[in-house]
């Protein structure tokens, strides 16, 4: 897969990172060396970010049916007041399920995706950016990979407003990246993204049967910088 190639995917407005694996009832080791992950098909976010003075994450474990269609959320992490829109907005994405090779023929199955949301806040240009800290409200499947460090984006010093990206992540079983491409239309946040996904950095899942490639969908959401205070003078 070429890095930063590009496709669409329907409208990107919110920073998320989408995990795919398998959640078959039971898969011997050759089954699952013929599985296949769930893949991010089309993605409908809201146009527009909540009001908050802070940044934040939040992390759900979506389970995705045999349609494509999802089917759960359950909150692993959250940050008032992101949670609820980013789960409102990942019920209503569709993914190419996955699918497993029992007795020589190919089945769609449920799975799990790990949707990881990032949101930078609207600091100053070179200041600091301090996030609301998430709580924790359980422990991913040991069939998802396992975020372990995340990378705030920068805000481009040429950029303007708000904007947010979409970046496909390849893993392998073992979390190695294999390749990133941006999703979506072109925008100036595009570079500072890639930059902060290539940061990022995941575990291997517990469970050995998870496919291979496994593939992370990572939106990485920019606030517009608060305008610097300009000392009045007397």
């Amino acid at each position: 897969m070429t890095s930063c190639s590009r496709t669409r995917a329907g409208i990107v407005v919110v920073a998320v990172a989408v995990v795919a694996v398998m959640l078959p009832a039971r898969m011997d080791a050759g089954a699952s060396q013929r599985a296949t992950a769930p893949r991010l098909r089309e993605s409908r976010l809201p146009a527009q970010m909540p009001e908050a003075f802070g940044g934040g994450e939040v992390v759900l474990e979506v389970t995705v049916d045999p349609r494509g269609a999802v089917a759960r959320i359950d909150r692993v992490r959250v940050t008032p007041p992101y949670a609820e829109l980013v789960a409102d907005s990942a019920a209503l994405w569709q993914f190419d399920p996955a699918t497993v090779v029992i007795d020589g023929r190919s089945q769609r199955i449920a799975a799990q995706v790990l949707v990881v949301a990032l949101f930078r806040p609207p600091s100053f240009y070179a200041g600091p950016a301090p996030v609301v800290p998430p709580q924790s409200l359980g422990v991913p499947s040991p069939r998802l990979p396992r975020l372990t460090t995340v990378a705030m984006p920068a805000y481009p010093p040429t950029a303007t407003g708000s904007g947010m990206v979409l970046v496909e992540i390849e893993l392998s079983r073992h979390a190695e990246p294999r390749g990133y491409r941006t999703i979506g239309p072109v925008t100036g946040f595009d570079a500072a993204a890639l930059d902060a996904v290539r940061g990022w950095q995941f575990g291997a899942p517990a469970a050995a049967d998870a496919p291979d490639p496994l593939f992370v969908y990572a939106v990485v959401g920019f606030r517009a910088p608060l305008a610097p205070v300009t000392p009045q003078r007397r």
